[in-house]
């Protein structure tokens, strides 16, 4: 007896791509957003943070990094320049993780945070980066991505 594949009963293509990657959005820039606002409250606090691992001009890196995550996280959410904002996640939540977190581990120590929440922002970030934003961003509406219900339709159907 001869059993062929497992055949899921899910479709794949533009449609159930673009509502992975707007659950994606969905969940990732409002928690993004939510670390950037908590920032805010003690930017001078995050400044000495930002000092004390090393970093090179740790005033504009936390203020940038206050930007990405409050600006970039709404942005996100909405769908707004999603390359660009994935792109700057991406690569802080990468230097957090080598630089900040690296010595600490995959899942941390007693008392210390590990780096796997930092390398999920990243990974997350970083298909949006690949991707781009999916269903509903404001981004198909400016024309700056192509919208996933219309790939594949030629033009006189749309």
């Amino acid at each position: 007896m001869h059993v062929g594949p497992i055949r899921l009963p899910f479709v794949s293509g533009p449609l159930p791509s673009g509502a992975a990657l707007l659950a994606i959005r969905a969940v990732m820039g409002p928690m993004l957003a939510y670390h950037g606002w908590q920032k805010l409250d003690s930017v001078g606090k995050f400044v000495a943070t930002v000092d004390r691992y090393g970093f090179p001009f740790p005033e504009l890196l936390a203020r940038a990094t206050i930007a990405i995550e409050l600006v970039g996280g709404i942005c996100l959410t909405v769908g707004l320049l999603t390359r660009f904002w994935g792109a700057l996640a991406t690569l802080q939540f990468l230097l957090i993780v080598a630089k900040v977190k690296w010595d600490v581990g995959l899942f941390g120590q007693p008392g210390r945070n590990g780096f796997e929440l930092d390398l999920f922002y990243a990974v997350t970030a970083a298909a949006l980066l690949i991707a781009g934003p999916g269903l509903l961003a404001l981004d198909h509406l400016l024309g700056l991505e192509a919208d996933p219900r219309d790939v594949g339709e030629p033009e006189a159907a749309r």
